[in-house]
């Protein structure tokens, strides 16, 4: 009995150890990154807490101004700023300097380029690649918005800057749905500040104009400011198995090891909907019926096309050109990824190649020139190539150079640019 308690008891000591070195070794590896990362043991302010986003009662939301935070994800953590006029660019002036060309781009997540540190994102590589034209590219990109609050961003702020060139970067996979309040409201929830929160365009088919369904900007200030009153610095420095750089590290080991599906919002038939040519093949977490996603989707892309219309009309009216891209995303361009999601989901019948052949013929149709990436973009996978983070999906640093590359050669085509000085 003695010894059964001995071996029992060294058992014990031993696993207790065993935490003890696993947990030392947890710690050594944190604490090492966030050396190396920050400089600090302490965890920077994320650069989503919502003292970054301020709800704006026309926009939906505007990123601050003179903002310094960090933005962490499991594959990236690095610091973004933002300059006066709350763009993630450096300081610019609305009076355009002498023998300067001017682009404004506009767009969500892809343009606004958090996700890659300072200088590797969409923008400020396509203003290095145009430098010999003496092209000044400035970013106003928003994490979030929709073709709508591009446009009313354009009007309220970017013709200020007299633009000569208006590039919008659009992203179907969001975008399209984005621009619907009946599938932004299944899509994201009733409650959810993405679907209040923003500004939606509607036709009125009797005047044959767009209208502006305001975003519910009392309710989203009351939420804003709930969380601000929430937030706390040393809750906040606690939280450590979110927080954690190491649990992280291990994370996006996983993430690498096998193709992962991630899926925001509460209707995967409308995250994959842009790239369904009908909705009679659905999973089985419907909202709605296949002839209620078949009309809001109809709706949805209408109204789109509209929007681009009014984006190109609004520039030319202040004596800018126009022209759009279609963002690729990741289901469009990485088998391996496409091959997961149709495992994970076999009742679909996607085509990724629909969003591009449907904007493709309007932009056509309507005489607005358009940037086809995907084709590119495909070639640079087949080559090797990684393009994307494997968890949050947005272009890494060389999916972003790869866009502006071959966006330098679309402007140069299409007669966009000026002669190279």
């Amino acid at each position: 009995m003695q010894g059964l308690k001995k071996k029992l008891k060294n058992m014990l000591i031993a696993l207790v150890l065993l935490l003890a070195g696993a947990g030392l070794g947890f710690l050594v590896i944190e604490f090492g990154l966030r050396l190396a990362l920050f400089g600090s043991l302490q965890w920077r302010q994320s650069g989503y807490l919502p003292f970054i986003r301020a709800p704006h009662p026309e926009l939906g939301w505007l990123t601050s101004p003179n903002q310094v935070a960090a933005e962490e994800d499991i594959e990236y953590q690095h610091l973004i700023t933002t300059n006066d006029r709350g763009l993630r660019d450096r300081e610019r002036s609305y009076e355009k300097p002498p023998d300067i060309f001017r682009i404004v781009v506009l767009g969500d997540s892809y343009i606004e380029a958090t996700h890659v540190p300072e200088g590797q994102g969409y923008t400020q590589a396509l203003e290095e690649l145009l430098a010999n034209r003496g092209v000044e590219v400035i970013n106003m990109g928003v994490g979030g918005y929709a073709t709508t609050a591009a446009w009313l961003y354009l009007q309220s702020e970017g013709l200020k800057y007299a633009p000569d060139l208006v590039l919008l970067g659009f992203f179907a996979e969001n975008d399209v749905h984005d621009n619907s309040p009946e599938l932004s409201r299944i899509f994201w929830g009733s409650d959810n500040v993405r679907y209040y929160g923003q500004p939606y365009a509607v036709w009125n088919e009797e005047a044959q104009t767009l209208e502006i369904i305001p975003p519910d900007f009392e309710r989203s200030y009351k939420g804003y400011q709930e969380r601000l009153d929430a937030y706390s610095p040393g809750l906040y420095q606690l939280d450590a198995l979110q927080k954690s750089l190491a649990s992280r590290l291990f994370q996006k080991m996983r993430y690498q090891m096998r193709a992962r599906v991630r899926t925001p919002g509460y209707d995967v038939n409308i995250h994959f909907g842009c790239y369904m040519r009908d909705f009679l093949h659905l999973s089985e977490h419907t909202k709605a019926s296949p002839e209620t996603y078949q009309r809001l989707w109809d709706d949805a892309w209408f109204v789109t096309e509209k929007l681009l219309v009014a984006m190109h009309k609004t520039a030319r009216a202040h004596d800018a050109k126009f022209a759009f891209f279609n963002a690729p995303s990741r289901i469009q361009f990485e088998a391996q990824y496409k091959e997961a999601v149709d495992r994970r989901f076999p009742c679909f019948e996607l085509d990724p190649d629909l969003p591009e052949r449907r904007i493709g013929a309007f932009a056509e149709k309507e005489g607005i020139p358009f940037l086809n990436m995907l084709p590119a973009f495909r070639q640079a996978v087949e080559s090797g190539h990684t393009l994307n983070y494997n968890h949050d999906s947005h272009w890494n640093a060389a999916g972003h150079r790869l866009a502006a590359t071959v966006t330098a050669a679309f402007l140069e085509e299409a007669g966009l640019l000026p002669a190279a000085q």
